[in-house]
């Protein structure tokens, strides 16, 4: 590992009447390895709560979610860690909470958590953004008994993939505690089943398409290229998973499974595309070696690097969980659960044979030495407080 240069980008929430106000975070960080194997801050850019950073595939650009006021930035990163604007920010509103550059560096999408839109940003030969912002097509709730009829079909197979599952099927809304506490205060004018769509992440898969998730929904939704600048994406097809799951974020594993990881009900879904190129859950299973606690919320997943575990973070019960990858790929079964060394892990990013987790609530980035044999977070390597961190993203310069 290289100590000398910048090694990630730290998003995080800062105070202020645009941000959440709970926040304590300086903006964007840039963060090197310490010789421990920890992290350490070297420079900032103030910012109003960039809870998402990604860097462009090739060029030392950095984009940046200001997920409450809605603009996504762009800037050029210094090889000391310094960013400067690059060009104007774009405004996409609705919460933005997540990014995603294409592989051939084309394209940014922006899923918005707040009004469930996913956004996509054309991107420029040299990194900028060029200011157009489209809007694909807007999720529909399989769940609703008011949807169409093909969404209904999609979810009596997901009713039936819960039972297949050994699951008790859809939930009523009352049995969605974890739904319920993070709904806005104007949701509960809603009707029974009315939800909110809440598109939370995005993936782009090794065919060129991409995957996103609508946690509010239950939907992960599959897109390919379309064959105009007015639809660059067009939807391909949807996997309905079961009602109140709440699908977050996604992992892919080289065996050609997508990895889902639901934040309700803590459980990872595997996907994988059939004959005829749409993807079907072929599995599910528990996120964690010793079950769900009350108030927990699943964060982020990865992929370890010896290809053969995952890992889960799972908010407060504050768990870093291990899971052993088996069969073709596709058998998951979690294995163990290990403290995150701190309050609320939110996300987490491999490093090699390091872990680290950034812990929201107590403010720090907790790296931990992972054993070789079972894939588990072990010996703590390093700790740093950093103010409210949301989002470690691998930088390259």
């Amino acid at each position: 590992m290289d100590e000398t240069t910048v090694a990630f980008w730290l998003g995080s929430y800062t105070p202020g009447d645009a941000g959440t106000g709970e926040g304590n975070g300086v903006g964007i960080r840039a963060l090197r390895r310490d010789p421990s194997g920890g992290l350490v801050p070297v420079t900032h850019r103030a910012s109003d709560s960039p809870s998402w950073v990604v860097q462009h595939p090739a060029l030392a650009v950095v984009y940046a979610a200001e997920e409450f006021s809605g603009l996504i930035l762009a800037l050029r990163a210094a090889r000391d860690g310094t960013l400067a604007a690059f060009g104007s920010p774009v405004d996409v509103g609705g919460g933005a909470c997540h990014l995603s550059v294409s592989p051939d560096a084309t394209s940014l999408i922006a899923t918005c958590y707040g009004d469930g839109r996913v956004v996509v940003l054309p991107i420029d030969g040299d990194g900028r953004l060029t200011g157009r912002a489209t809007d694909l097509a807007a999720a529909r709730d399989p769940w609703s008994t008011g949807d169409a009829s093909a969404s209904a079909t999609d979810a009596l197979v997901a009713d039936g993939l819960a039972l297949l599952l050994g699951r008790s099927g859809a939930a009523a809304p009352d049995d969605e505690p974890d739904a319920v506490a993070v709904a806005d205060a104007d949701e509960t004018a809603k009707a029974p089943d009315e939800r909110p769509s809440r598109a939370h992440s995005s993936r782009w898969l090794p065919d060129g398409r991409v995957a996103t998730t609508d946690l509010g929904f239950d939907l992960v939704r599959f897109w390919r290229r379309g064959s105009s600048t007015a639809a660059p994406l067009v939807l391909d097809h949807e996997v309905t998973l079961p009602r109140g799951v709440g699908p977050r974020h996604l992992t892919w594993h080289e065996s050609g499974h997508l990895h889902v990881l639901t934040e309700y009900s803590i459980e990872v879904f595997t996907l994988r595309a059939g004959l005829d190129g749409r993807y079907g859950v072929v599995a599910g299973a528990q996120a964690t070696a010793d079950g769900a606690q009350d108030g927990d919320a699943a964060a982020e997943i990865t992929v370890v690097g010896s290809r053969e575990h995952l890992h889960t973070s799972v908010r407060g019960s504050n768990r870093i969980s291990t899971m052993l990858i088996r069969g073709d790929g596709s058998e998951l079964r979690a294995v163990a659960d290990a403290d995150s060394g701190g309050d609320w892990p939110r996300h987490h990013a491999e490093d090699g044979m390091v872990l680290h987790v950034a812990n929201q609530r107590s403010g720090t980035i907790d790296s931990f030495a992972i054993d070789e044999r079972t894939g588990e977070p072990a010996r703590r390597v390093g700790r740093v407080e950093v103010g409210t961190p949301t989002c470690l993203a691998p930088a390259r310069l």
